[in-house]
């Protein structure tokens, strides 16, 4: 039964982040010392506090993602966990309601209290970063999610030329291929996004996002190797115009915990 909850949570907060005009912070942290204390509190405790505030309104969702790295080594340069919180509009992101860890007291009993701030004093957040989209272009796919718990998800930043022409071609032309072919794939999610905040040459002013199963079937969608009678509109695409750099970032992260009122 509690696989089955968890299941259900994150099918219902990453649907609520696939939604059309929400607005999504993703807050990348670095931390250090005892990670396994660090999941604890988020997976387990604020979690609950998370989903209370879910409940409440306060907040469409909440999910903890954790960087994938292959060779297991804690890079002290990049973030290593990221914290992607949906809601239905700007005026909710800059409403104090919206901070929902200060309810943490309201949710947990005094001994799960001083237990997560034990764990706390475990571990250290040495650096962040807060990035605002709102989502213009969203697809989940519910048929591919039944029983998994492995899923991944590769965000994809960019600075395109022409911001307007990249939204449109990915709502016109990818939006339509990911609906149609998305769940041969074992593709979870796919979606688009328009940066809000910070701006500046220096940071992109796009997203866009692909969410799989596994690792594995993500791998196969970047070697491009696609299921028969699959193949991309490349030649429909004016994308090499609209975004000649094309994604000058890409990261991919395992989902971990979330929480949504769903």
């Amino acid at each position: 039964m509690k696989k089955l909850f968890f299941t259900i949570t994150v099918l219902s907060s990453l649907l609520i982040s696939a939604q059309e005009g929400a607005i999504v912070t993703m807050h990348a942290v670095l931390v250090e010392g005892d990670l396994a204390a660090f999941e604890k509190v988020e997976s387990d405790y604020m979690q609950r506090v998370a989903q209370h505030a879910a409940e409440k309104g306060d907040i469409l969702a909440w999910n903890l993602l954790k960087a994938v790295r292959q060779d297991g080594v804690n890079d002290e340069e990049q973030y290593n966990y990221m914290f992607v919180q949906s809601n239905k509009t700007v005026e909710d992101i800059l409403d104090p309601k919206n901070m929902f860890w200060n309810l943490a007291e309201d949710v947990l009993n005094a001994e799960e209290m001083a237990d997560l701030n034990a764990l706390r004093g475990k571990f250290t957040w040495t650096k962040d970063v807060h990035v605002i989209y709102r989502v213009e272009s969203g697809l989940w796919f519910p048929s591919n999610s039944a029983g998994y718990t492995d899923a991944v998800i590769q965000f994809n930043f960019a600075r395109p030329k022409d911001k307007s022409g990249f939204l449109a071609e990915n709502a016109s032309i990818w939006k339509s291929f990911f609906a149609a072919n998305g769940p041969k794939m074992n593709m979870l999610s796919w979606g688009a996004a328009n940066k809000i905040h910070p701006v500046g040459d220096e940071w992109a002013s796009v997203m866009t996002w692909d969410m799989f199963s596994s690792l594995a079937d993500l791998f196969k969608y970047r070697l491009g190797d696609m299921p028969d009678g699959i193949e991309p509109p490349v030649g429909e695409s004016n994308m090499s115009e609209i975004n000649p750099g094309g994604f000058y970032q890409v990261a991919t992260w395992q989902w971990m915990a979330g929480a949504s009122a769903n």
